[in-house]
C-alpha cells in the first residue's frame, strides 16, 4: 500500500509541477470569461447559458487532460527505463499500476477542483442558482467518468503507440454521447438483428452521459439531487467498466516483457 501511495504521489507532484494542467485551465477560463461577457451587454438573465457552456468546457477539458495524463504513464516508464528499478524493489506490477492510476486520479481531481472554483466564482457573480447537493453529485459522477477514461487510456497505451492511444481515447469519449443519442433515434426503425447490434454497442462503449449531471446543475432551481439508490447504481456502472479496463490493462502489462 505504501509503495502504491509513493508512486501515486510522484505522479501527482509531476503533474502539478508541469504547466499543462494550468495551461488547460487558463484556456478554459478564457472561454468561460468570454461567456461571462454577456454581463457587459446587460444580459445577466442568461446566467444559465453561462452555466451550461462552462460545465461543458470544464468536463471536456478535464476528460482530455485525464486521457493524455493516463496514456503516457506506462509508455514513458518503458522509454525512460525507470520501470526496471521500481519493479526490482520489489514492487508488483499490480501495485505499480494501482499507484499510477491513483496518481492520475489525484491529478484529475486537482484539475477539476480548479475548474469548479472558477465555475462557482462565476456562477455567484452571474447570480446563478447553486444547489450544493447537485454540485457535489456532479463532481462525484464526473470523477467516476474520469476513472473510466483513465483505465481505458491505460489499456489503450499498452497495445497502441502513445499518439494512437490518446487519439482513440478522445474519439471514444466524444463518440459515447453521439452513440447514445443515435441509438435512441434509430432503435425503433431497425430490424431485430439491428436492435441486438445497437444494444451490444451500448454495452461495449461506456455511456458517459449517464454520469453527466450538468443539465440538472444548470437547472438546479427545478431539479433535486439524485436519490441514494440512483447514485449507487451509477457507481456500480462506472466501477464495472473501470474494473474491466484496468483488468485488461493489467493483463497486457503482465504479458509485456521487461
Amino acid at each position: 500500500m505504501r509503495a502504491a501511495w509513493l508512486i501515486a504521489r510522484s505522479v501527482l507532484v509531476e503533474a502539478v509541477r508541469r504547466k499543462e494542467i494550468y495551461a488547460i485551465v487558463l484556456v478554459s477560463c478564457l472561454v468561460i470569461a468570454g461567456v461571462m461577457s454577456i454581463d457587459f451587454f446587460g444580459l445577466r438573465g442568461l446566467s444559465k447559458f453561462y452555466c451550461e457552456v462552462s460545465l461543458a468546457v470544464m468536463s471536456t477539458a478535464a476528460a482530455l487532460t485525464t486521457i493524455v495524463l493516463a496514456a503516457r504513464q506506462l509508455p514513458r516508464e518503458f522509454e525512460a527505463r525507470t520501470i526496471y528499478p521500481l519493479l526490482a524493489k520489489p514492487v508488483s506490477r499490480a501495485t505499480f499500476m494501482a499507484g499510477k492510476l491513483l496518481g492520475v486520479m489525484l491529478a484529475a481531481a486537482f484539475c477539476f477542483a480548479l475548474f469548479m472554483a472558477v465555475y462557482i466564482g462565476g456562477a455567484v457573480y452571474m447570480g446563478s442558482h447553486l444547489s450544493l447537493g447537485l454540485l457535489l453529485q456532479f463532481v462525484y459522477l464526473q470523477l467516476l467518468a474520469l476513472l473510466i477514461l483513465a483505465t481505458l487510456a491505460f489499456w489503450l497505451s499498452l497495445w497502441l503507440n502513445l499518439d494512437a492511444a490518446i487519439t482513440l481515447g478522445a474519439v471514444l469519449y466524444f463518440a459515447a454521447s453521439i452513440i447514445m443519442t443515435s441509438v435512441s433515434y434509430l432503435y425503433d426503425y431497425v430490424s431485430n438483428a439491428g436492435k441486438v447490434v445497437l444494444k451490444t454497442i451500448l454495452y461495449v462503449v461506456p455511456q458517459l452521459r449517464l454520469l453527466d449531471l450538468s443539465e440538472k446543475v444548470v437547472h438546479s432551481d427545478v431539479w433535486k439531487p439524485l436519490g441514494i439508490s440512483t447514485i449507487a447504481a451509477l457507481t456500480i456502472y462506472a466501477a464495472v467498466y473501470a474494473t474491466l479496463y484496468f483488468a485488461l490493462a493489467y493483463l497486457s502489462f503482465r504479458r509485456k516483457p521487461l
